[in-house]
This record gives C-alpha cells, structure tokens and sequence, in this order.
C-alpha cells in the first residue's frame, strides 16, 4: 500500500484533465512535489545513442547531438558543445641542418640551411620559419665554424631574428688559436603571432669571409611550437 504523509494510501489514480496520479484513500494531503507531463523531461528529446542532455536555460532541458569520434565536450559561450582537441600532430615540429653561407666580417649573415630534415605544417622555406599559428615556440639553432679559419682572437655568435630584427644573441665566443670545430649556440622561446618569422643569423669580427660548416648537426635549426 502507498504511504502519503505518512498515511497509507490504497493507491493512485490517474486525472487525464489535470494529466496527474493524484492518491486515493481516507485522510487529507496537499502534495505540489508530483510531476506532471509539463514538468517531466520528455524521452523522445535524446534522439540518437550518444547524445548528451544539458540546460540551455533555468529549468529548461535541451539536446546536444553526439560529437565525432575523438572530440571532447568543452564550453562555449556558456553552452556545453563538442570540439576536436589539438593534438600533437597539429603543432609546429622544424628542423634544419647544413649551411654554404658564406660570413662576411663583422656583420650579421643570414644562416641559409641546406637540409630540411622535417616541417610538419610546411612553415619552414628559404631558411625562413613563418608561423602560422600564434603561439610560443621553442628556437634552438647552432653554427659550425673553423676556429683556424677565423684566426685568433675572434668573436662569433649565433642570433634568433624574429622579423628582421636581432630578438635574441647567443653567448659570444671567443676564439684562441683553437684546433677543430667549435659551434656557436643559441636557444630561448619567442612569442609569435600569425605571419611572424624567424632567421638565424650569424655574426664573427674576424677580418676575412669565412664559410659555415656544412657537416649536419654543427649548423642547425629547430622549432617546436609548445603552446598555443
């Protein structure tokens, strides 16, 4: 037997005119809690399996159809809807190596790469990285250089240029009669936005041109966007 206010009831009956089950028995009661076909979420709203039941307003239930495979709920504008994450095949991934460019004394020189060892999204051209995407990105590069070749007593060091400009110098060299290569480093995160570039340049005092190394890893680029 149903118990309303905590009196047994013999049970309900339905009132078509009022569309609600309303207790029958002996005894009084004053129930507003009931729910009624105006009150109840309807079934028939969720359409298709997968799909998500969400508050498009205050008391107001709505549909969002099921997102694609691999896409993740997130909100916008206050509203729950599907989105495709970024992923790490969708990030900047660069790299470059080898380098013919001849060094003029004195003068920062623009490393032209030989070798473009991967570009994920095709940014990389002319040794020039234009990005696509506003972000922060990650620049490491190096040149290879003949310390005899420079002579004693020289300065050399590798620089990030973000559009045109001398962003960031790597350490400055300083070269005493050394034997064998040496090779000038820099790395450091440089903030972007879409259709910025970056060069390398290379700049050493010495009184004569000299040409970078073009043996692979000494003179190289990478970069590798690591946050949007």
């Amino acid at each position: 037997m149903a118990t309303i206010s905590n009196t047994p009831r013999p049970g309900y009956v339905w009132d078509s005119t009022d569309n609600v089950w309303y207790p029958i028995g002996v005894g009084g009661h004053g129930h507003t809690d009931y729910i009624t076909q105006a009150t109840a979420i309807n079934p028939t709203l969720l359409t298709t399996t997968g799909d998500t039941l969400y508050a498009s307003a205050a008391n107001t239930p709505a549909r969002r159809a099921i997102g694609s495979t691999g896409q993740v709920l997130t909100v916008a504008g206050g509203i729950p809807t599907w989105a495709t994450p970024t992923t790490v095949g969708n990030f900047t991934h660069i790299s470059a190596s080898g380098s013919t460019t001849s060094f003029a004394a004195s003068a920062d020189v623009k490393v032209l790469f030989t070798t473009e060892n991967y570009d994920t999204l095709g940014e990389f051209a002319s040794s020039r990285f234009t990005a696509t995407t506003a972000g922060y990105y990650l620049v490491c590069a190096g040149v290879g250089t003949d310390p005899q070749a420079l002579g004693a007593n020289t300065l050399f060091a590798t620089s990030i240029y973000k559009n045109g400009s001398n962003a960031v110098r790597g350490a400055v060299y300083s070269v005493f009669n050394v034997t064998g290569r040496l090779s000038a480093r820099v790395s450091a995160v440089v903030s972007l936005a879409v259709n910025d570039y970056i060069e390398i340049y290379f700049n050493q005092n010495a009184t004569t041109t000299t040409t970078g190394a073009a043996d692979g890893p000494q003179t190289f680029v990478t970069i590798d966007r690591i946050v949007s």
